[in-house]
């Protein structure tokens, strides 16, 4: 296959980067658009679909309230007025009420039997007791609504609505009510709302092609855009009816098996009537159709606008990239073989960077050499210095303790002084106190002495009294004995007391002798601490000096560490740039190759 020029292949380069930037705009353009706009009709057909649910509730509750209203006209529940108002006048009255309502055709009354007693004016109506509103009025004596029935007078779609009359004064049912609503009604006010969206829409074309359908609990449609409709299953007619009603919410999808027809959007609504006043479940729903044709057509004209918008702007945009890679070529000529001159002359200076960078890279390892040597040295002196400091430091610990114990020793002698000094003060006590004995024992001895002889006296006198002084001569006789007895005891006493305060002078003199050994220790034990002060101050020196030595050898080893690191990365600097000068050298060499190679391409 023949080598395409770089011309060719600039302009191709360029044609795709014009057009398809431009191409994948549109699709991203179309697809977020599409989506939206999408969005946008689904949501406005489903809010569309719950206006008309919610005014198909309010139509059928007020039906539902002007029953129960009517049943309790007081000419219908009150005797006393019904007795005194005519048929005619009664029949009057409901006719008034079915011009001025706006929502009935006929009213009428009916006995429990089903006969009609009372009815507004028109066609005459019968066997009203066989039907369901009747039944169900009577089984349950509450009002009631059913669901939509064909009229056999009008032969058209009406709602029927009953309630019993009940009598004011014996509170029992006399006859029921029943009212019927033409689904004309609804219809007008369906368009009507249909006429004022299209006056205020600027699709009115799409709004005309909406299908209205009112379909009741047993899925039937009695109200449609269509008249074919009425009367038939909405299950039949539409595929994903059955799947919608059974999600009983409001939904949109998108009916694809329509027979003979396109593609419809369909949207469900369920119709939720007032829950109150016993208000019977009627399963009512309103849908929305309209063919997709209809309600995506902006898509589509969007969509036609984007192809032509893309395929406008990749034709100019080619055409501009065409003309801008002509020229490009051209000018990528000129500077080909400017590089090939200029990759010559650099590859001869990259030679010459070369060999420097040889040289410096020889330089650079002897230089790592020498650093590695003086980094183990300066590691190894840091490390002596290390062993010296905690040697200085055991020793300085050493001293500390010696010091403690010294302390401590001289808090023993303060002790022990303390103790020296409380035994004199208590031997002195004691010394006075045997002084006082001795002194008490000299009174006791001369307290005895005089006895002994107030005694002799006494037994002198007791002799001269003779027989009578017998008795008294015995007592005396007995105190004579007492006083010799307390003269030995004091005696005892006082050679006790002697040998106390001999005992007394020995102990004082043992203790005076302690307390100067005690003194005499205290003075050698404070010389003892000041000379372990002294070794700790002269030891803390030393450790000083070690750890600020130990300190400035490890900050040595760290910055000849750094140096050898700074070294290192010279010397990977070194080798990486010696080889990316080769890589340069190889590069320039391939440049230039390439260079020629483009040069003969262009």
């Amino acid at each position: 296959m023949p080598n395409i020029s770089l011309r060719i292949k600039a302009i191709a380069f360029a044609l795709a980067l014009g057009t398809l930037p431009a191409i994948l705009t549109g699709a991203i353009t179309f697809f977020f658009a599409n989506q939206n706009l999408n969005n946008y009709v689904i949501k406005y057909q489903e809010s569309r679909a719950v206006a008309i649910a919610h005014d198909v509730s309010n139509f059928v509750f007020e039906r539902y309230l002007d029953v129960q209203e009517l049943a309790n006209l007081s000419i219908l529940n009150d005797p006393r007025v019904s007795e005194t108002t005519s048929k005619s006048q009664k029949q009057a009255r409901l006719d008034k009420y079915v011009k001025q309502g706006e929502g009935y055709d006929s009213i009428a009354i009916a006995d429990m039997l089903g006969n009609t007693i009372l009815q507004s004016s028109g066609e005459p109506i019968i066997d009203l007791g066989k039907r369901d509103y009747f039944q169900e009025v009577v089984k349950t004596n509450l009002p009631t609504l059913v669901q939509p029935r064909e009229s056999f007078i009008t032969g058209k779609y009406s709602i029927f609505a009953a309630a019993p009359i009940v009598e004011i004064n014996t509170g029992k049912t006399i006859a029921i009510l029943r009212t019927r609503t033409p689904i004309k009604y609804l219809e007008e006010a369906f368009q009507e709302n249909k006429e004022k969206l299209i006056r205020d829409s600027e699709d009115s074309e799409g709004l005309e092609a909406d299908e209205y359908h009112l379909i009741d609990g047993n899925g039937k449609f009695f109200s449609a855009t269509e008249i074919e409709h009425l009367g038939r299953d909405a299950r039949s007619d539409y595929s994903v009816f059955a799947t919608m009603q059974a999600a009983n919410k409001i939904n949109s999808l998108i009916d694809t098996d329509q027979i003979g027809a396109g593609q419809q959007l369909l949207t469900y609504a369920p119709i939720e009537i007032e829950k109150s006043n016993n208000m019977p479940k009627l399963g009512w729903s309103v849908l929305i159709a309209n063919d997709t044709d209809n309600v995506f057509a902006p898509q589509k004209q969007l969509l036609f606008a984007l192809i032509a918008g893309v395929g406008l702007t990749a034709a100019v945009v080619s055409a501009m990239a065409t003309f801008i890679a002509s020229r490009t070529t051209r000018s990528v000529n000129k500077i080909v073989r400017t590089i090939a001159y200029s990759s010559s002359q650099i590859a001869v200076t990259i030679e010459q960077q070369e060999r420097i960078a040889s040289q410096q890279l020889y330089a650079v390892e002897r230089t790592v050499s020498t650093m590695d040597e003086l980094g183990e040295s300066s590691r190894a002196c840091a490390s002596q210095a290390e062993a010296a400091a905690l040697g200085a430091k055991q020793a300085l610990a050493l001293t500390t303790g010696g010091s403690q114990a010294v302390q401590n020793t001289l808090k023993e002698m303060a002790i022990l002084k303390q103790n020296v000094e409380a035994i004199e003060k208590q031997i002195l006590l004691l010394s006075e106190q045997t002084s006082r004995i001795g002194n008490i024992s000299s009174l006791v001895s001369d307290l005895a002495n005089q006895t002994n002889m107030l005694a002799i006296n006494a037994a002198i006198e007791a002799w001269r009294a003779g027989e009578s002084g017998k008795g008294f001569a015995v007592v005396a006789t007995e105190i004579r004995q007492l006083a010799d007895l307390s003269k030995e005891s004091a005696s005892k006493i006082n050679a006790l007391v002697a040998d106390i305060q001999t005992s007394i002078s020995s102990t004082t003199m043992v203790t005076d002798d302690g307390a100067k050994t005690v003194d005499s220790g205290v003075k050698i034990a404070r010389k003892t601490a000041d000379a372990f002060a002294g070794v700790a101050q002269a030891i803390d020196r030393i450790v000083l000096n070690s750890q600020q030595i130990s300190f400035t050898a490890k900050d040595q080893a760290i910055a000849i560490q750094d140096v050898v690191h700074a070294v290192n990365s010279l010397n990977l600097a070194a080798q990486e740039n010696a080889t990316g000068i080769s890589q340069v050298k190889l590069g320039i060499e391939q440049l230039n190759k390439a260079a020629q190679n483009l040069k003969s391409s262009v």
